[in-house]
């Protein structure tokens, strides 16, 4: 095994399939014994009562945390491998029985909070005091405990299985594209650096080779999100959801109007997405830009190849230059071999992050193509690593299931560290324009790009909830309608019509609206970066502080803690003006 390849035996007993499908049943076992001691008992608990059992609770999550990882990581790895695919469902499986024991909880736990809200802020509550508010603002939305069996039981063969099928089907895809004359057949993962080259003509061809083979399938695909959406406003009439973002807001810890306060902000700055498209258009020397060009290098820009061991390097020192023990905790990260970045067929594709909360680690998956794309993606996912280092050591269990808006935070901040180092070293205007441009398309991307993918969410949700026949042609016209919204006035190629069907998050299992997260956080995080830039050192208490917070607290009062009201459009209205300074940099460089 190389060091791109991670090792994730140190998160079973033994790597042995048998053995780790044993594991999995002394977790059901272990979820029987929790259910028999204090199912039809938690309405009647007090305060120390309840924080003993949500003690054991959490003790019992890190017993079986390790088997769950293993064999989610070994699917993701590789989901052509039949031992991979059979520990999947084997977890899947188990999953859904553990969590039918454990029905009664968030019910029974629900019923004893509305009929006594006070122990929430008792002393003996103190460690779960969040987790606890959280639980009361989804009770009135739980059904039944039998309800909750039945649901937990439709997943597995219903939504999940619609997942995992995209997912599986995605990374067994053979893509054609020819470059320079010659044909390469390639996985979606192999594609990837093509959207970046050099050569208009071989991007051109890249996005027409993706888009022709998602587009032979998109039976597949428009069923597949059709499913899915119909199962969630389903579900979301049964739990009396007053709208279909209902749930994604309970799960990321905000309220309405601030998400819908940010998006409007997006949406009414569209023209800051147009300026830079059209100036980048003019970059690349076109009267009109296309969206294949969209993550184009500039013109003799040259794309300096980094080896996996200078990618290591780099990383190790740009976090270090923020803080000694975080850049400890990245080169851990690499000496652990806890990184899978080698490419592969049968691999998932992106790039992903995956905290172990009981080895207060984490590891990460992508797949790495030696450009510069590859380097911020590490940047990126190491900054999740971060996160979970510091989450890890502070919050118990229940605090580490962190709210998506603040997930991205660490990530997205290592990405803009990595910009400064990168920026510094330049040793000339083209240089620094090339970078400025690689931060305007991934401003573009995640705002924007994630910004008219949420529209296109409440479209689809709209649509299906009015009971109109989605077929592919009409998913379709909605993506392109979202898209231009935003975009404006480029040239977009027919095939990518089709692009809706390569993005994983629109297939994820039980959660929807997957996208506005994203652009919270660059914009929260452009505003952070403001900050530690007037401060320096004396910041980086203030961050590690927020990111050791796991869940413990709500995004808003994180924010609070730093200044900030993320209720009001003048707080996010500060995100894009940060981008508008990179953007007027970049135009003065022209």
């Amino acid at each position: 095994m190389t060091e791109m390849v991670w090792d994730l035996s140190v998160l079973v007993k033994s790597t042995d399939p048998e053995r780790i499908k044993e594991e999995l049943g002394e977790m059901v076992a272990d979820h029987a014994r929790f259910a028999e001691a204090h199912r039809g008992k938690v309405e009647g608990y007090d305060a120390e009562q309840l924080a003993g059992m949500l003690r054991a609770k959490d003790e019992m999550f890190l017993r079986h945390e390790g088997a769950m990882t293993y064999c989610s990581l070994a699917f993701s790895a590789d989901q052509s491998d039949p031992t991979a695919s059979s520990l999947n469902d084997a977890s899947s499986r188990a999953a859904t029985e553990a969590d039918q024991l454990t029905a009664f909880l968030p019910v029974e736990m629900g019923r004893l909070l509305a009929a006594r809200p006070e122990l929430v802020s008792h002393p003996a509550l103190n460690d779960h005091r969040h987790y606890l508010e959280r639980y009361q603002r989804i009770a009135p939305h739980l059904l039944t405990e039998a309800e909750e069996k039945v649901v937990a039981a439709k997943d597995l063969t219903g939504v999940s299985a619609w997942s995992k099928l995209q997912s599986k089907w995605l990374s067994s895809r053979q893509f054609r594209l020819e470059v320079k004359g010659e044909e390469k057949v390639l996985t979606i993962g192999e594609m990837v650096p093509y959207v970046y080259d050099q050569e208009r003509s071989t991007r051109k061809a890249a996005y027409m080779a993706m888009g022709t083979t998602l587009g032979v399938d998109r039976l597949l695909w428009a069923d597949a999100l059709t499913a899915i959406w119909k199962d969630h406003l389903q579900m979301c009439r049964l739990r009396s959801y007053p709208s279909p973002l209902t749930s994604s807001l309970i799960a990321n810890d905000v309220d309405e109007r601030t998400i819908t306060t940010l998006m409007e902000v997006v949406r009414k700055n569209a023209s800051v997405c147009q300026r830079y498209l059209g100036l980048k258009a003019r970059l690349l020397g076109l009267e009109r830009l296309g969206n294949w060009d969209l993550r184009a290098p500039l013109p003799g820009s040259t794309d300096l190849k980094r080896s996996w061991e200078e990618a290591r390097e780099l990383m190790v020192s740009v976090y270090s230059d923020l803080d000694g023990q975080i850049g400890g905790w990245v080169r851990d990260m690499f000496e652990s071999r806890r990184l899978d970045g080698e490419v592969r067929k049968g691999k998932r594709t992106g790039a992903f992050c995956d905290t172990w909360v009981n080895g207060r680690s984490a590891f990460i998956l992508s797949s790495y193509n030696c450009q510069l794309n590859d380097v911020y993606t590490l940047a990126h996912e190491l900054g999740h690593a971060v996160h979970a280092y510091l989450y890890t050591r502070e919050q118990n269990p229940s605090n580490c299931a962190v709210s998506l808006c603040v997930a991205e935070c660490g990530s997205m901040f290592g990405e803009l560290l990595l910009t400064e180092r990168l920026m510094s070293e330049a040793s000339s205007d083209s240089e620094r324009r090339a970078l400025l441009v690689k931060v305007m398309n991934g401003f573009v991307q995640t705002v924007y790009q994630e910004g008219f993918r949420y529209f296109f969410e409440m479209d689809l949700a709209r649509a299906i909830g009015e009971g109109r026949y989605l077929d592919a042609d009409a998913i379709a016209d909605l993506w392109m309608k979202a898209q231009r919204s935003l975009y404006g006035d480029i040239e977009y190629l027919p095939e990518t019509r089709w692009d809706w069907a390569r993005f994983p998050h629109h297939y994820f299992a039980g959660i929807r609206f997957y996208e506005y997260p994203y652009v919270f956080a660059q914009l929260f995080v452009f505003a952070l970066f403001r900050l530690y830039r007037e401060q320096g050192a004396a910041f980086v208490p203030r961050l590690k502080a927020l990111l050791s917070a796991g869940s413990s607290r709500s995004p808003a009062e994180l924010a609070s803690e730093m200044g900030f009201d993320i209720r009001e459009e003048t707080f996010w209205q500060k995100g894009i003006d940060q981008a508008e300074e990179y953007l007027a940099e970049l135009e003065r460089l022209r």
